[in-house]
């Protein structure tokens, strides 16, 4: 990936001064440009299973940035690989580039004779949780990348409900337990050690409507690990469909990304490929979404903030640059433009931009930073941001999402 620096310019600050109070993240959702469903790489046969119900990734240093660490969840999992009966979890790399997945038996012992459910990872590699239904999710973690997964213990303390869909992510330096908390996603403080919850749970996501389900947290992170927002689900019967929140503010509207008939949930993402479990047709199996979009940024004063840009991951000869646009305010719809892929979703008047940063083809992945300044009259504001970015070769322009630059 490139890397663009910068310290944040005084105009940035002057627009940050005026819009205090603005929360949200804009209308304009991720914008994808390519389904392939199913997927052929992630899918039973190439997944030692029937079928594969779940899917999450994570990067571990000391893999190429193609290669991605992933939990899945099958039914009839191989016993080669751990399968016990009914639905099992496994562990294996994953290249983006080639389509192949690769099992181990990092997860073998996790399954029983039960239903082990949604393994997700932390972005270090070293914790992991699942659900064990039913019943309360279960917490895992080993010393060293490569290690087998070891049960830490099962969380306690939760309400009782059908379901969690637990994951993990770190915010202001403690470990979060993400999950569903009634029709809600809240993330609630866990201790990696005995697995037992810290603190309250804290609603991040709502549903979308009184008789709807958020569900399948998928954290979005900075470079570092700190949780920034969710990839995540909403249910309505049995119409399961993938939206984006991306300031883990729960009055904020989500905007939907992938909009179905049918049951998807508990996907991942590598750069800007996006990947959902989907129900029917049967089997149970993985589709895969190619989109643009960005993270916006969050950061204290006195640090770093990292903006993280995505296309998708490709072999190809496609040279990507994109830019970080910053704004007054959201516009209240998006608008269209001649010749572009996308919706405009910030207000064009007073906008202006970051440099181009080069993506790294291999994953996608582009990160501009900015320097906050140490001035405390700048906690607590927020700023429109949307990402922009051109395809040098065939001069095609794509805008992404809506998001925010904000100053804790």
């Amino acid at each position: 990936m490139r890397i663009f620096t910068a310290p944040v310019p005084t105009s940035v600050l002057a627009l940050c001064a005026l819009t205090a109070s603005l929360i949200g993240q804009g209308i304009v959702p991720p914008l994808v440009t390519n389904t392939v469903n199913p997927s052929a790489g992630i899918a039973a046969g190439p997944v030692p299973a029937n079928d594969v119900q779940q899917v999450h990734f994570v990067h571990l240093p000391t893999d190429p940035p193609n290669v991605f660490y992933c939990g899945l969840t099958g039914n009839l999992l191989s016993a080669s690989f751990g399968g016990v009966g009914g639905t099992d979890v496994v562990c294996g790399s994953y290249d983006v580039l080639t389509d192949t997945f690769t099992p181990n038996n990092d997860a073998a012992a996790l399954n029983t004779a039960g239903t082990e459910f949604g393994l997700t990872i932390h972005s270090s590699g070293l914790l992991a949780v699942f659900d064990r239904l039913p019943g309360a999710p279960w917490l895992a973690s080993r010393t060293a990348l490569g290690q087998p997964w070891q049960i830490v213990g099962q969380i306690t303390g939760l309400p009782s409900q059908g379901y969690y869909d637990p994951s993990l992510a770190t915010y202001r330096g403690q470990l979060q337990l993400l999950h569903v908390f009634g029709s809600s996603i809240a993330m609630t403080p866990i201790d990696p050690l005995t697995a037992a919850l810290t603190g309250p749970s804290v609603v991040i996501v709502n549903p979308v409507t009184a008789s709807s389900t958020a569900n399948s947290p998928t954290p979005v992170t900075d470079p570092n690990g700190e949780l920034i927002g969710v990839s995540h689900h909403d249910l309505v019967g049995s119409d399961n469909d993938h939206y984006m929140s991306l300031d883990l503010d729960p009055s904020t509207p989500t905007v939907l990304m992938n909009d179905t008939t049918t049951w998807t949930n508990n996907g991942g993402f590598i750069g800007g490929r996006f990947f959902d479990a989907e129900f029917t047709p049967s089997p149970y199996h993985v589709l895969t979404m190619d989109s643009f979009w960005f993270t916006g940024g969050r950061a204290s004063i006195g640090s770093t903030m990292y903006i993280r840009m995505f296309t998708p991951p490709t072999n190809g000869p496609e040279i990507y640059l994109s830019a970080f646009v910053a704004s007054t305010s959201f516009l209240p719809s998006g608008l269209p433009l001649a010749g572009v892929s996308g919706l405009v979703g910030i207000n064009p008047n007073g906008a202006f931009g970051s440099a181009l940063i080069l993506h790294d083809n291999r994953n996608g992945e582009a990160i501009g930073t900015l320097s906050i300044p140490n001035v405390t009259a700048f906690q607590g504001i927020s700023l429109p941001m949307q990402m922009a970015t051109l395809e040098a070769l065939s001069n095609t322009v794509y805008i992404g999402n809506t998001a925010l630059f904000k100053i804790d």
